[in-house]
C-alpha cells in the first residue's frame, strides 16, 4: 500500500512539475507587461508612499517558485506545505472567498447599555441616545452581510492582493488596515495588481489605508491603536475584519487582536470627568507634590535591586500574606486601592499606598483607619483625584495622567512661563490600581518586581477579594459591590485553569503586559506573579511557597526619602491660585461646541455622508491637540466618541440605508443638546470637586 502511496505521490510531484515548467515558460512570456506593471506601481508608491517604495528597491523575495497560471493570474508554490498558495485560477477563488465574507461578515462588537442613577450629564445624555436608539430601531430590519459602505475594515492577509481588488470593486470602505506578515507576497502584488487603482480611491478627503507589512502580530495591535486615535476610536467597535487566508503568523496577530480589543474600546473617559479632574488637580496642587524625571542616577543600586511587592485585594492575596510578614523587612510594599483596608486588619503597614479613581469614595475608605496608620504610608496618585486623598497623608505625591485635560492644563501653563521641568505622565497607570503601582514601579526603576492579590478576576463569582476585605463580613457581601450579574470573560490562570474577568478586570491585565513588555527590555528586569488569578503575559508564575528572597533588611524610610527627593518637586508656580474658569478659556470652547453642532442638514442621506461627518467633527477635535487648547481635545474627545460610536453603530445595525440615516438624526440631536450645556458647566468648573455619597460608608466594612 505505502508503494502505491509513493507511486501517486510521485505522479502528482511529476504532473505539478509540468505545470510549474509551462507557468514558468508563460511568466518569461509575459515579462515586459508584468516589468511595466512594477514599474507603475512602485512609482505610484514613490508619490504616495515613499517609505514603502524605498524599502523595496532592490528586494529580494525568499520564496522564489513564481509562475503564471494558464489563465493569466500569477501564482506561488509553497515550499513549507509542498502544495500551490492559490488554486489554478486565483482571481475565481479570491471572489468566491470575498463573496462568502460578504455574506457571513466578521465584526468588532461593543454594546453600550444605559446606566441609571449616575449623576454625570453625560450618561444622562447617553441614555437619551440609547432611548432614541430603541424608538428608531422599530421596524427596522437588521444588516445582514457587508453594507456598500463600511467606515473601517481590517485586512489579516493581503497575499497577491486579488481579494483587495475584488472587494474594492463591490464595496466603498472609509478607513482601510492592511496587515500582512510575509514581504514576499507585498513584492509579488506589485507585480499582480494595479496599486495605482487602490491608492487612488483613499486619496480622497476622508479615505485612509494604512499599511502593516512584515509586522509582527503583537505590533501589528500596537501600532493599529495608535492609528485609531488619529482616525477616531468611535470607529473601532464598528469595523469589518477580512482574513485572506490562513497562516501561523496571521492567525497570531488575529489573536492577539482580539486579546488587545479592549484597549480600543475602553478607557475613552467624558466630559464630566475631565471637568472634576481640572477642579480636582486644581484643588490638589496645592497640598502635595509632584512627580517630575531628572535621571535615576542619583538612585543607589541598592534601591533599584529591592524587591518590591506589588498588594491587590483579590482572594489569592489571603494565600500569600504571610509570605508579606515573613519578608517584610527585605522589601518595599506598594498597596493597591481598598487593599489598605484589609492590610491594617491583618496587622500589615505598607511603605507606599496608591489610589487611581477620581470620586470621593476613595478618600472614604480612610475614615475606617486611624491617623497613626496613614502617617506611617507615602501616599501617591494622579492629579485627577479628589483633593481629600492628600489631606490623609503626612506624606504624598502625584503623577501627571495621561490624556486628561488637567494634565494638558498643567503642562501649557507651565511652558508659558518658562518652565521646562520634566514632570512625568504615568503612562499606562489605567483603568484601576494596580496599574498605577506599576507606573510608578517603572518610574522608580525598581527591577524586583511581585505580584500578590492582583488577580484581574476570580475562579468564583462569590470569592471576588480577600475574605479580610471591607466588601465582605462573616463571610458574606456586606452589599458594597457584588458581581453575581456581572458580564464576564475567560481567562488563562496564572496557575492554569480558567479564571473569570470583569471588562474593566480584562483591560487592566492587557495594560499591565503592554507595560511589562517594556519593562522587560530593561537590563536585570524581572516580575512574578503570585497571584492565583489571570495570567499576566510577560510576569513569571511562581507559587508562593517557592519563593526565596534573600535580600537583606532595609531602611524604608530611607529608601522613601530617596524616591521622594529624586523623582518629586513643587508644582508650577504658575498654576497655584488659579481659577478652573480662567485657565479653559470657555469662549473659545463654546465655539468649537457650535462648530460640532454643524452639518447635519437634509443633504445627509447615506451612510458614508454621515461617517464623513462625524471624521470631520472629529478631526477638528484632534487638531487640538497640537494648539494652546489641548484641554478643550480632552475635555471633548471622550464624550464625543460615545456619541459618535452610538450613532455609527446604528447607522451599520440596520439595512434600509436612506431610513436608517434619517433616523439616525434623532440620535445626533441629544449630543447637541448636551454641547450646548457644556460652556454652561464650564463657568463653574471649580466647583466640580465630587461630593460623593455615603454608599462606601454605609456598605464597605473598612
Amino acid at each position: 500500500m505505502r508503494d502505491e502511496e509513493t507511486t501517486s505521490s510521485l505522479k502528482d510531484a511529476e504532473a505539478f512539475a509540468s505545470l510549474f515548467e509551462e507557468g514558468v515558460k508563460r511568466l518569461k512570456e509575459n515579462d515586459k507587461e508584468l516589468t511595466e506593471r512594477y514599474i507603475r506601481n512602485m512609482t505610484v508608491f514613490s508619490q504616495v508612499m515613499p517609505h514603502i517604495s524605498e524599502s523595496f528597491q532592490g528586494y529580494q523575495p525568499k520564496k522564489r517558485h513564481i509562475y503564471m497560471e494558464e489563465c493569466g493570474d500569477l501564482n506561488l508554490y509553497r515550499d513549507d506545505a509542498n502544495i500551490p498558495f492559490f488554486t489554478n485560477t486565483p482571481k475565481d477563488k479570491a471572489a468566491e472567498k470575498v463573496a462568502q465574507a460578504f455574506k457571513k461578515p466578521n465584526k468588532t462588537v461593543l454594546n453600550l447599555e444605559r446606566t441609571d442613577n449616575h449623576p454625570s450629564r453625560h450618561v444622562y445624555y447617553s441614555n437619551k441616545i440609547l432611548d432614541q436608539i430603541t424608538v428608531q430601531s422599530e421596524g427596522l430590519k437588521e444588516q445582514e452581510g457587508w453594507p456598500d459602505f463600511v467606515g473601517s475594515a481590517i485586512l489579516f492577509g493581503l497575499e497577491f492582493g486579488y481579494q483587495l481588488e475584488i472587494i474594492l470593486a463591490q464595496r466603498s470602505i472609509k478607513h482601510l488596515y492592511i496587515y500582512e506578515r510575509d514581504l514576499d507576497l507585498f513584492y509579488y502584488s506589485l507585480f499582480a495588481i494595479e496599486w495605482r487603482d487602490v491608492l487612488e480611491t483613499f486619496n480622497s478627503d476622508g479615505r485612509t489605508i494604512h499599511f502593516f507589512l512584515g509586522t509582527n502580530p503583537e505590533d501589528f495591535t500596537e501600532n493599529y491603536i495608535l492609528q485609531l486615535a488619529e482616525n477616531g476610536y468611535f470607529m473601532a467597535p464598528e469595523t469589518y475584519l477580512y482574513v485572506s487566508y490562513s497562516s501561523e503568523e496571521n492567525n497570531l496577530a488575529i489573536d492577539y487582536f482580539k486579546k488587545h480589543y479592549a484597549r480600543q474600546i475602553m478607557g475613552w473617559g467624558f466630559f464630566d470627568d475631565a471637568l472634576i479632574g481640572i477642579a480636582q488637580g486644581l484643588t490638589s496642587s496645592t497640598k502635595t507634590k509632584i512627580a517630575h524625571f531628572q535621571g535615576r542616577e542619583a538612585l543607589p543600586k541598592w534601591v533599584v535591586n529591592t524587591p518590591v511587592f506589588i498588594l491587590g485585594n483579590g482572594p489569592s492575596l489571603d494565600q500569600g500574606i504571610e509570605l508579606v510578614k515573613e519578608v517584610r523587612d527585605q522589601v518595599i510594599v506598594v498597596c493597591c486601592g481598598s487593599t489598605i483596608n484589609t492590610l491594617k486588619k491583618l496587622g500589615v503597614t505598607p511603605d507606599i499606598h496608591v489610589d487611581i479613581e477620581r470620586l470621593k469614595q476613595t478618600v472614604d475608605k480612610f475614615s475606617f483607619l486611624d491617623q497613626d496608620y496613614l502617617d506611617k504610608i507615602w501616599g501617591l496618585s494622579v492629579n485627577v483625584m479628589h483633593p481629600g486623598f492628600f489631606d490623609c497623608f503626612k506624606r504624598s505625591g502625584m503623577g501627571m495622567k495621561p490624556g486628561e485635560a488637567i494634565t494638558s492644563l498643567m503642562l501649557s501653563q507651565a511652558r508659558s512661563h518658562g518652565d521646562e521641568t520634566e514632570y512625568v505622565q504615568l503612562n499606562y497607570c489605567n483603568p484601576i490600581v494596580a496599574n498605577l503601582a506599576l507606573s510608578y514601579v517603572h518610574l522608580f526603576g525598581f527591577n524586583n518586581v511581585y505580584y500578590m492579590g492582583v488577580d484581574n478576576g476570580f475562579k468564583d463569582k462569590g470569592s471576588h477579594h480577600s475574605v479580610h476585605s471591607g466588601y465582605y463580613k462573616d463571610g458574606k457581601e456586606t452589599g458594597f459591590q457584588t458581581f453575581q450579574e456581572a458580564k464576564l470573560v475567560e481567562r488563562e490562570g496564572n496557575f492554569g485553569g480558567t479564571i473569570h474577568a470583569t471588562g474593566i478586570m480584562d483591560t487592566s491585565r492587557v495594560q499591565l503586559e503592554s507595560l511589562t513588555k517594556q519593562l522587560n527590555k530593561r537590563r536585570n528586569f524581572t516580575s512574578y506573579n503570585l497571584s492565583d488569578g489571570a495570567r499576566i503575559e510577560g510576569v513569571t508564575p511562581l507559587h508562593v511557597e517557592d519563593v526565596l528572597i534573600m535580600d537583606p533588611k532595609i531602611n524604608h524610610a530611607k529608601v522613601i526619602d530617596i524616591l521622594e527627593n529624586v523623582f518629586f518637586t513643587e508644582p508650577p508656580a504658575s498654576l497655584l491660585n488659579q481659577s478652573a474658569e480662567t485657565l479653559i478659556s470657555v469662549d473659545d470652547f463654546r465655539t468649537i461646541s457650535k462648530m460640532l453642532q454643524q452639518g447635519w442638514d437634509e443633504t445627509i442621506v447615506t451612510r458614508e455622508q454621515v461617517c464623513d461627518l462625524l471624521w470631520s467633527h472629529h478631526r477638528k477635535i484632534y487638531f487640538l491637540k497640537g494648539s494652546v487648547h489641548r484641554h478643550i481635545h480632552d475635555l471633548l474627545i471622550g464624550s464625543f466618541t460615545y456619541s459618535a460610536f452610538l450613532i455609527v453603530q446604528f447607522l451599520f445595525k440596520h439595512e434600509n440605508e436612506a431610513e436608517v440615516v434619517s433616523r439616525a438624526h434623532h440620535l445626533f440631536l441629544p449630543w447637541c443638546e448636551f454641547l450646548n450645556e457644556m460652556p454652561d458647566m464650564l463657568q463653574q468648573a471649580s466647583e466640580y470637586v465630587d461630593q460623593g455619597n455615603d454608599h462606601l460608608i454605609n456598605f464597605y466594612n473598612g
